[in-house]
């Protein structure tokens, strides 16, 4: 049977991984130390003032912070990409994104658009019913502004 690629070759990419650690820290700056470490899945990138750390090979496992000098190290997990769901769709006064209130001014901003959408690209922030909206402010948008009444979630 002969070997498939994946496995002849991941020994030697640890070990190249290994390597390349070990030099970097022979290397680098004098007084970081990064002798702790694990191989994580996932990445991206952090900076703040003159640092930037991109990737997670040598990142901390999730835990509490390390830090020395200037600058603090977190392990954890790297959050999702991607938009913030709205989890208040009826706060959409004052703009832009509301006060995380439903209250009067949300009422009274469905009135003010109250009837068809303009054409897009402008924006219809008062079409929040359906979920999704549906290119007309009505009704629906109303109950839904009165049925969140308070505080947002």
């Amino acid at each position: 049977m002969k070997p498939s690629l994946r496995h002849s070759t991941v020994p030697g990419i640890v070990l190249l991984i290994g390597a390349a650690a070990g030099a970097q820290q022979a290397l680098g700056p004098a007084g970081y130390d990064l002798s702790w470490h694990t191989i994580d899945n996932g990445g991206g990138a952090s900076s703040g003032g003159d640092f930037e750390l991109s990737g997670t090979i040598g990142q901390p496992d999730a835990g509490a912070a390390l830090s020395g000098g200037t600058f603090t190290l977190v392990g954890g997990f790297w959050p999702g990409v991607g938009p913030v769901p709205n989890t208040c769709p009826p706060d959409i006064a004052p703009l832009p994104g509301g006060d995380d209130l439903v209250n009067v001014g949300d009422l009274l901003a469905v009135i003010s658009q109250w009837g068809s959408c303009p054409v897009p690209p402008s924006t219809c922030t008062a079409d929040i019913a359906p979920p999704g909206g549906n290119d007309l402010v009505n009704v629906e948008d109303m109950l839904a502004v009165i049925g969140n009444w308070g505080a947002c979630p």
